[in-house]
């Protein structure tokens, strides 16, 4: 299923947690709901529903992997460090060269909202309708809650998988990095009674800049760069900081992605998330033991010499 020959260099694994450890996406439409409710546009509920609904299922211009500017209400499409294409809200290509007249991402990175997850949908249209952000926190918290406290919204963990990352012992760390600020993120692992199965929990992880940061302190800490494995569900923030500096990188997602990037591995469902677990265990089990072996042939040689 895998390549086992760099799977078994693996020493830490850092996780994503929402989309990635579990997969439930029914949350958006009233996320979004929540989000217009009381407003003046509480009017156009429906049909921003149907649009978030088309962009997370690829069959809107707009796409996973898009990038959306705040400030000139435009979507971006990048590719490599630069902007080349643009499209409105309503799937209209922009001019070519209004969308490369934006340059690089790092040049407009106050602006840009990054859409790699249904989550981030959400987030654009706060700013599509001008909302302020307490709009946006107020109905993310509301989903939130209902996902862990109501019985008909809540989530299915996957049990197995949760084994899998308990029986991964062969590594020497297993860390798990989320947004979801420290109050949501504390109720999500608790709920899944996942806190355990982690060496390091960040909360409000700021990624991709947090993730980026970690990546080069464990660098500085000794580790290579190809010992490193970080799995998530959105490749900007999951993923990128960790290929930049040269690590190994897994998307799991059920999504279609325009993001163009090539990476080491590319799940789907959570099946195979946890499949790809028991393979590293028993990858780095059987180095372990060959390299043992291998020690004790050459000790044996050198005392028969």
């Amino acid at each position: 299923m895998h390549n086992e020959n760099w799977l078994s260099g693996i020493k830490v694994v850092i996780f994503d947690m929402d989309g990635t450890l579990y997969q439930e996406d029914t949350y958006l439409d009233r996320y979004i709901r929540y989000l217009l409710e009381g407003t003046a546009h509480e009017g156009e509920t429906d049909a921003a529903i149907q649009l978030g609904r088309a962009i997370r299922a690829g069959e809107h211009a707009i796409q996973f992997g898009h990038f959306y500017h705040k400030r000139d209400d435009v979507w971006l499409v990048r590719e490599g460090t630069s902007f080349v294409r643009g499209n409105t809200w309503e799937g209209t290509k922009v001019a070519d060269e209004q969308a490369l007249g934006y340059g690089t991402v790092s040049a407009q990175v106050q602006h840009l909202v990054p859409i790699g997850d249904p989550w981030g949908i959400a987030a654009a249209l706060n700013h599509r309708y001008k909302l302020p952000e307490q709009n946006l926190k107020a109905a993310f918290d509301r989903v939130r809650k209902e996902m862990v406290e109501e019985a008909r919204y809540q989530f299915f963990c996957h049990t197995d998988l949760f084994r899998a990352i308990q029986e991964l012992t062969a590594v020497e760390i297993k860390a798990l990095m989320t947004n979801t600020h420290h109050i949501s993120g504390i109720e999500f692992t608790s709920y899944m009674g996942i806190r355990h199965l982690f060496e390091e929990v960040v909360y409000d992880a700021n990624k991709p800049n947090g993730l980026h940061l970690y990546m080069k302190t464990l660098l500085e800490q000794g580790y290579q760069a190809h010992e490193i494995l970080s799995i998530g569900d959105n490749p900007w923030n999951d993923l990128h900081p960790v290929k930049q500096l040269g690590g190994r990188t897994c998307l799991i997602s059920p999504y279609p992605s325009s993001d163009r990037e090539v990476w080491d591995l590319r799940l789907h469902h959570l099946d195979e998330l946890e499949q790809l677990m028991r393979t590293i265990q028993q990858s780095i089990t059987r180095r372990n033991m060959a390299d043992g072996e291998d020690r004790i042939e050459a000790d044996r040689q050198e005392v028969q010499g």
